[in-house]
């Protein structure tokens, strides 16, 4: 296992810092407007190649669903396959980074993914929010209203979803990967933790472990005393931002009181180091990178990590 801080390639400047965009914490109910320009315009008016849209009925209401897909035919055994969460706000972001790492691809021979974003259907980001957090949590014994509906969302992706993204760009069920960010993130260790089968690549970015109290260390401790055969085969990246961390250098000095608490109390980059150090050590450990990306925010860290996922995080 490789423990990095920094970037993995050179400059890779966040697309928030090429476009002057400031992103604001995750917590704050305006995320989802701020961010809406980076991916909510339809791949269609954009003239895209290769791109697909269309809607589905999904257990917390309609979706969006993106999907791209390279030039090169398939091989016998299909693309790769990447699902991005959240993907009214990363679906061309994540189309740009793999379009722009083809010679990287071509040179190694390795195989760029199929994506598909999974976003919701409609303009309302306030509804964006409230079913995103219904969707990405997972069930427990105390869990928020409006929360805790995980397995059902992962239900219709792996009986529903995964069916019509084979029907329109086929991919290889050996290959699949899972992107998820934030509450995202959560969802994909939810995914990683309990449904061994579903994906052989997970990428949990900054992923929101503190939520509910620690309501995924239940999952968590019982992977680790009986970790599933396929282990070993599985390749997982735990990522985060530097300055997700409290004693991130001059953090203190630029954040108010209060946000510096709150970041210190949800230890995201601590939690996800824990859980990284805590797998490693299995007799068996999955394939697994955590990576600390030098300079990047809770928000300003996608842009790197879905490079660093599209690289690592997908089966080859």
């Amino acid at each position: 296992m490789r423990f990095v801080t920094g970037y993995p390639l050179g400059d890779q400047r966040p697309a928030s810092a090429r476009h002057g965009i400031r992103i604001p914490h995750p917590r704050r109910r305006h995320l989802l407007a701020a961010l809406a320009g980076l991916g909510a315009t339809p791949a269609a008016a954009l003239d895209l190649p290769r791109v697909a849209e269309w809607q589905m009925a999904g257990p917390s209401g309609p979706m969006q669903l993106r999907l791209a897909w390279p030039e090169a035919p398939p091989p016998p055994g299909g693309h790769p396959l990447l699902l991005v969460l959240d993907g009214n706000l990363w679906f061309l972001t994540a189309v740009e980074i793999q379009r722009a790492m083809l010679p990287r691809f071509e040179l190694s021979g390795a195989q760029p993914p199929v994506i598909c974003a999974i976003g919701y259907a409609g303009d309302d980001r306030r509804d964006w929010l409230r079913r995103r957090a219904l969707d990405d949590t997972p069930a427990s014994p105390d869990a928020p209203p409006g929360h805790g509906g995980a397995d059902a969302f992962l239900d219709f992706i792996e009986a529903e979803l995964l069916p019509a993204i084979a029907a329109r760009a086929p991919f290889d069920p050996a290959r699949r990967a899972l992107f998820g960010h934030s509450y995202g993130g959560l969802l994909a260790l939810h995914a990683f933790l309990t449904r061994p089968n579903l994906f052989a690549g997970t990428a949990a970015i900054s992923p929101s472990l503190w939520w509910n109290q620690g309501a995924l260390d239940p999952a968590i401790e019982t992977f680790l005393a009986a970790p599933p055969a396929n282990t070993p085969r599985r390749r997982l990246l735990l990522a985060a931002g530097e300055m997700e961390a409290a004693e991130a250098p001059g953090l203190a000095a630029k954040l108010p009181p209060a946000r510096l608490a709150r970041i210190a109390e949800n230890r995201v980059v601590g939690r996800a180091r824990d859980l990284a150090q805590r797998l490693a050590a299995l007799p068996a450990p999955p394939i697994l990178d955590f990576t600390v990306f030098a300079g990047e925010d809770h928000g300003s860290v996608i842009p790197a990590a879905l490079s660093r996922a599209i690289r690592f995080a997908v089966p080859r």
